[in-house]
C-alpha cells in the first residue's frame, strides 16, 4: 500500500517502483491469458501505462490489486481478440508418464477456455483472488465467477484428461 501511495502523490520514483512491483503479476496474468510471451509482454506493458496514466485517479490504495489487475486482464483479452493467437501443444515422443504429465499444456487448454471461464480461472490460480475480488475486476456478480470456475475446471479436467490418455 506504501508504494500505491507515494505513486497517488507523485514522489519521486515512486510510480516506477509500483510498476517495476507490479510487472511480475501483470506479466504472469496476461500470459496465462494470452498464452504467448510477447503478447502477454504487450498486454502487461500497456497495463503498466494505463497504471502510470490514472494512478492518481484510484480512490483508495486498498483497492489497487482488484483496480490493476482489471485493467490488465482487459488489456489481455483485448490483445488477444485482436491478434488471435493460437498455440500449439507439445510434441509427445516419450511413453513414460511422469514426463507426459509434466508436458501437459496447461496454457493450449486454457487458450480453448471462453474468455469469462479463463479470465476467472487465471484470476482466481495464478493471481489469487478470491470470487468477490474477481467479481470486482470482471464486472460481474460472485456467484457468475463461481459458475465460471467450476465450468472451465469441468473443461480443463477434461481437455488435460484427453491430451494426457492421446500422449501415453
Amino acid at each position: 500500500m506504501h508504494l500505491v501511495e507515494a505513486a497517488q502523490r507523485g514522489g519521486p520514483h515512486a510510480i516506477e517502483d509500483l510498476i517495476e512491483a507490479a510487472w511480475p503479476d501483470a506479466f504472469r496474468i496476461a500470459l496465462s491469458v494470452c498464452g504467448d510471451r510477447a503478447l502477454a509482454e504487450d498486454a502487461a506493458q500497456e497495463a503498466c501505462a494505463i497504471l502510470f496514466c490514472t494512478i492518481r485517479r484510484l480512490r483508495s490504495s486498498a483497492a489497487f490489486k482488484v483496480w490493476f489487475f482489471r485493467i490488465v486482464m482487459r488489456e489481455s483479452l483485448r490483445l488477444s481478440r485482436k491478434r488471435g493467437i493460437e498455440i500449439a501443444p507439445y510434441p509427445s515422443e516419450s511413453p513414460d508418464i511422469a514426463e507426459q504429465i509434466a508436458r501437459l499444456d496447461v496454457q493450449a487448454a486454457l487458450s480453448h477456455l471462453p474468455s469469462m471461464q479463463r479470465a476467472a480461472v487465471v484470476l482466481h490460480f495464478y493471481a489469487d483472488l478470491n470470487s468477490r475480488q474477481i467479481a470486482q475486476v470482471l464486472h460481474i456478480p460472485d456467484s457468475s465467477v463461481r459458475f465460471h470456475i467450476m465450468r472451465a475446471k469441468r473443461a480443463l479436467r477434461t481437455s488435460l484428461k484427453m491430451e494426457l490418455g492421446n500422449a501415453v
